[in-house]
C-alpha cells in the first residue's frame, strides 16, 4: 500500500542561501563590528587566517611575499629591495637544506622555506651563478629539483 502523498508526505521547502547569509551579517553587525562592511571584512581576514595554506596552495599565492611587501611599504623601503633580500635568503638556505637531500619536490622545498613555489623556481632560475659559487648545482625537471654532483 502506497501512502497518500499529499497528507503524509513533507512538503518541499526552498531556502535561498543568500538570504540567511544576509541575515547572519546582520545578527553580527553590532557583536564583531559596527558595520555591515565591517563584518564581512572581518569575516574575510579571519577566514584568509584560518585558511592561509589552503590560499597558497589552491591558487598559488605568495602569502609571506605579500606579508613582506606589505611591511616593506609600510617601512617606506623598496619591494625591490625586500625581493633582493628575500632572494638571498633562500640562495644562503638551498645549501644546507642540499646536505642532506640529492632531490625534493619543488612543492615540498617551497613549504620548507615558507615560500610560494614560482618563487623558488625564480631564484633557482634567476640565480644560477651564486648558487654555483656557494657549490649547489641543480636542475629543474618535472617538478622536482635534483642537486647534481
Amino acid at each position: 500500500m502506497t501512502p497518500d502523498n499529499s497528507e503524509t508526505s513533507k512538503k518541499r521547502i526552498t531556502v535561498n542561501l543568500e538570504n540567511i547569509d544576509y541575515q547572519i551579517i546582520d545578527a553580527l553587525e553590532g557583536v564583531i563590528a559596527n558595520s555591515k562592511a565591517a563584518v564581512i571584512y572581518q569575516m574575510i581576514k579571519e577566514w584568509i587566517n584560518q585558511n592561509s595554506d589552503r590560499i597558497m596552495n589552491t591558487w598559488e599565492i605568495d602569502l609571506a611575499g605579500i606579508r613582506r611587501q606589505v611591511i616593506a611599504e609600510t617601512k617606506g623601503l623598496s619591494i625591490k629591495k625586500d625581493l633582493k633580500d628575500l632572494d638571498k635568503e633562500i640562495i644562503n638556505q638551498l645549501p644546507e637544506l642540499f646536505e642532506t637531500i640529492s632531490s625534493i619536490k619543488a612543492i615540498e622545498l617551497a613549504e620548507i622555506l615558507e615560500i610560494n613555489q614560482k618563487t623558488l623556481q625564480r631564484v633557482i632560475f634567476g640565480h644560477r651563478n651564486e648558487l654555483l659559487k656557494l657549490g649547489l648545482n641543480l636542475k629543474y625537471e618535472d617538478g622536482l629539483i635534483t642537486k647534481k654532483e
